[in-house]
């Protein structure tokens, strides 16, 4: 029988060739050249949100909301398009738009109809994000090891 230590293969049994199964190269090598570039075209991802529906409870705003932005886990850019019904029956639309992209996008677009009183919205917008991005790093900072 032969010799066997923890975490070692016996000869012939491990999953690489055993001592029988030498493989011989004798193919020539080929010069290797300098390594080549391959250009790539930067990429954007962006996210589109249209709540420009009818709407009649915040309730369906939220869940609006949440069902076309679950799968978006990471994107450049969000665009968040809404109308004059979500604007009207949904408070706190800044806050909740913020929440969703604070975490994920780098730019967020938010679209609300012309001569409306809504444009407060992306002001709200980016001031909860710096609120929510502020508050995480302190959180990463609270939780991390020293040293």
């Amino acid at each position: 029988m032969t010799e066997h230590r923890p975490g070692a293969w016996p000869v012939g049994t491990g999953p690489g060739p055993g001592p029988a199964t030498a493989v011989v190269d004798d193919a020539p090598q080929s010069p290797q050249g300098p390594p080549v570039e391959v250009p790539v075209a930067e990429v954007r991802l962006v996210v589109t949100v249209d709540l420009t529906g009818r709407y009649d409870h915040h309730a369906q705003v939220s869940h609006d909301l949440y069902e076309q932005t679950r799968y978006s886990t990471d994107c450049h850019t969000a665009i968040v398009r809404l109308g004059e019904d979500a604007l009207r029956v949904s408070s706190g639309l800044g806050s909740a738009i913020a929440s969703r992209f604070f975490l994920v996008a780098r730019s967020v677009e938010i679209h609300v109809p012309a001569g409306t009183r809504w444009a407060y919205v992306a002001t709200e917008a980016q001031e909860y994000m710096r609120h929510y991005a502020a508050d995480h790093a302190q959180l990463l900072n609270r939780t991390r090891t020293p040293g």
